[in-house]
């Protein structure tokens, strides 16, 4: 790719939001930014691995991987993001916790269960959570 504009379907940006879990129960484990600082070596609120980069989300039971640029290459990029997560999963075994393939949870209480980021942009997520 060029430094000049992207045009239509010149890249693609692909977003996935996995729930952290407990590999027992299933119950969310609130620990993103401890995920983030297993990598980053601090709290921090993004990792940059190659094609992908993994993000906080508006709460700590959340990770967000998503493609790092657009990308051409779809199949390279499937590439990048499988092994991602399992590399994700590889570290949480720490916690004994795993990725639950997509955000939303089948018995989640969101009154008891939910903790927003604490970290940098705190101000925005609260912003978020009262207005939503």
């Amino acid at each position: 790719m060029t430094s000049s504009p992207y045009h239509l379907f010149d890249g693609f940006g692909i977003e996935l939001e996995y729930m952290i879990v407990d590999k027992n129960t299933l119950q969310v484990k609130s620990i993103a930014d401890e995920l983030l600082k297993h990598e980053l070596g601090s709290i921090g609120s993004d990792f940059e691995n190659g094609m992908i980069t993994w993000s906080n989300e508006l709460v700590l039971h959340v990770i967000e991987i998503k493609s790092t640029r657009p990308e051409a290459d779809l199949q390279s990029l499937e590439k990048a993001f499988a092994e991602n997560v399992i590399r994700i999963n590889q570290i949480l075994e720490k916690w004994n916790a795993m990725l639950l393939p997509t955000a939303a949870h089948p018995f989640m209480n969101p009154f008891t269960d939910t903790k927003l980021w604490p970290h940098d942009n705190n101000d925005v997520y609260a912003l978020y959570d009262k207005l939503f």
